[in-house]
C-alpha cells in the first residue's frame, strides 16, 4: 500500500527573531516507531503576511516531511502519488506547465496502466527486461500502437525522474530503470489520402455545426480546442479576421497567448449559417 503524503499545518510562534509560522507535521521515531509531532521554521510574519504567502515559502524550500520508511523500501505507487500531488495538479510547480489534456493523459496511464501493475513493486527493484516484457504482452493482448506504449514507458521514466529530483531515490542511473528500456515509437498508421472530389462530398455531407467546424480548422490551421474557445466577439466579419483568445479542452475555456488568422473565404459565410448569438460573449460552437 502506497505510503500517504501529508502537508502538515502552519501555525504562529513567538520567537527571538519575531513572530515565526512553523510548519507541523508528524514522523515515525526511530525508537519505538510511534508517530510524533515534529516541526520546522518557515520565516517571519512580517516578511510572509498571509499563510498562502507562508505555503508558498514551504513548496519552495521542499521541506522534507514525508520521506519514506527505508526499512520496508520505496514503492512505485509512492513515488507515482508523489508525481501526481507535484507535477500533475492544477497550481503545479513545473517551470513548464503541463496542458490540461496532457495532464488527463498522464493520470490515465497510471490509474489504467502502471499503478495496477507496478504500484505495489519495489521502485529499485524493478528491472529494465521486466518492463520490456509487459510492453510486448500489452501490445500483442491489448493492440496497443507503438506510440502508446512509448507514451507509458515515457510516464514511467518521468515518475523515476521526479523521485531522483526530490531526493526519495539515488541520483543515479541505475535508479531509473527506464532509461534501459527499449520500445519502438513508430506508427503503423497509414494516412488516407483523398482527392478534391472526395473531400468535397464528406464537407457537403456534414451537418451544423460541424460543417463549419471542419471548414474553419482545415482553413485556418487552427486546432480543434482553439475552435471550441471560439466567441462571437472574437469574429470580425467585416475584416474578415479572427483573433483566437482562449481554448477549450474538456473543460471551462483556458485563456491562451492571443493570435490573430485571416478567416478562409468560406469560412464567414459558413459561420453566418449558424444560429445568430444572443449575446456577443457566447461561445461559436456552444454544443462542443
Amino acid at each position: 500500500m502506497a505510503q500517504r503524503h501529508q502537508r502538515g499545518w502552519l501555525k504562529k510562534e513567538k520567537r527571538a527573531q519575531g513572530e515565526t509560522w512553523v510548519l507541523f507535521f508528524r514522523t515515525t521515531r526511530p525508537s519505538d516507531g510511534k508517530r510524533v509531532e515534529n516541526k520546522v521554521p518557515i520565516g517571519l510574519v512580517r516578511h510572509l503576511p498571509e499563510a498562502s504567502s507562508a505555503w508558498a515559502e514551504v513548496e519552495r524550500l521542499h521541506v522534507p516531511i514525508n520521506r519514506v520508511d527505508v526499512r520496508r523500501g520505496l514503492i512505485f505507487g509512492d513515488l507515482a502519488q508523489h508525481y501526481a500531488e507535484h507535477e500533475l495538479a492544477e497550481a503545479s510547480e513545473s517551470i513548464r506547465p503541463k496542458a490540461h489534456t496532457t495532464i488527463k493523459g498522464y493520470e490515465r496511464v497510471l490509474r489504467n496502466r502502471l499503478l495496477p501493475r507496478w504500484g505495489n513493486r519495489i521502485a529499485l527493484g524493478i528491472e529494465p527486461l521486466e518492463v520490456e516484457q509487459w510492453l510486448r504482452a500489452l501490445k500483442k493482448e491489448g493492440h496497443l500502437a507503438n506510440p502508446t506504449l512509448d507514451k507509458t514507458r515515457r510516464v514511467m521514466s518521468l515518475v523515476y525522474k521526479h523521485g531522483q529530483r526530490y531526493g526519495l531515490i539515488p541520483r543515479n542511473q541505475e535508479s531509473n530503470p527506464m532509461r534501459f528500456v527499449r520500445c519502438k515509437t513508430t506508427s503503423g498508421y497509414e494516412a488516407m489520402i483523398l482527392t478534391p472530389e472526395q473531400a468535397y462530398a464528406i464537407v457537403c455531407n456534414l451537418r451544423e455545426p460541424e460543417r463549419t467546424l471542419t471548414l474553419l480548422a482545415a482553413g485556418t490551421g487552427l486546432g480543434i480546442s482553439e475552435c471550441l474557445g471560439l466567441q462571437w466577439h472574437d469574429v470580425n466579419f467585416a475584416d474578415g479576421m479572427i483573433h483566437v483568445r482562449r481554448t477549450w479542452t474538456c473543460g471551462p475555456s483556458r485563456f491562451a497567448e492571443e493570435q490573430s488568422v485571416e478567416g478562409p473565404g468560406a469560412t464567414p459565410s459558413a459561420a453566418r449559417r449558424l444560429h445568430a448569438p444572443l449575446e456577443t460573449e457566447d461561445d461559436v460552437f456552444p454544443s462542443r
